[in-house]
């Protein structure tokens, strides 16, 4: 498992760094196979006090697991953090359980991991499509899809890029701003 820390505003302590890889070690016991888990903390503001965001992100096979916690002490953010992946853990694993009661194998790896923490209750998801929708999708650029998108009021909309012919995902920002998803060739 690797481990990569990144501090954008401001540096990262020894000490902080070795508190991040002493918990997150136990990650691997939890969810194993993991490959990489990346902590990246933001500074928001110059101001000692301000709030921090600080990302967490594990990298596993094909699937990728990312949560974000703001808190002005990086190492409660942390925590935080770490008790939103514990969560988020176990509804991968919940998921990855349902699949192998319906004919999926759940991999060997999932199922000899170590139990989760206390309160931490590994989730099977009801149904969660309650509705298809089918909708014609034709050519436009990225600004006709955005505009498109705002005068709809969604936070994203799905087009196909006039420039390659694509399938791609417009989306509204948190931190404001506008994205694009476009898949790889």
């Amino acid at each position: 498992m690797e481990f990569t820390i990144q501090g954008h505003g401001s540096g990262i302590s020894s000490k902080f760094e070795t508190y991040i890889r002493n918990k997150a070690a136990r990650l691997e016991r939890l969810l194993p196979g993991i490959e990489d888990v990346r902590v990246e903390v933001n500074r928001e503001s110059a101001k000692d006090d301000a709030p921090k965001s600080l990302q967490l992100t594990v990298r596993r096979k094909r699937t990728l697991l990312r949560v974000e916690e703001r808190n002005a002490d990086p190492y409660t953010a942390f925590d935080s953090a770490l008790d939103k992946m514990y969560h988020r853990i176990a509804r991968y694993k919940g998921r990855r359980a349902d699949r192998k009661r319906s004919g999926v194998m759940i991999d060997d790896e999932l199922a000899a991991a170590e139990a989760l923490p206390e309160g931490v209750v590994e989730t099977s998801p009801e149904q969660r499509v309650v509705r298809l929708k089918h909708f014609a999708i034709s050519p436009m650029s990225v600004d006709e899809a955005i505009e498109q998108m705002e005068l709809l009021g969604h936070d994203f909309f799905v087009f196909m890029n006039e420039s390659d012919g694509s399938t791609n995902v417009a989306y509204r920002r948190k931190s404001g701003g506008y994205g694009v998803l476009q898949p790889e060739k």
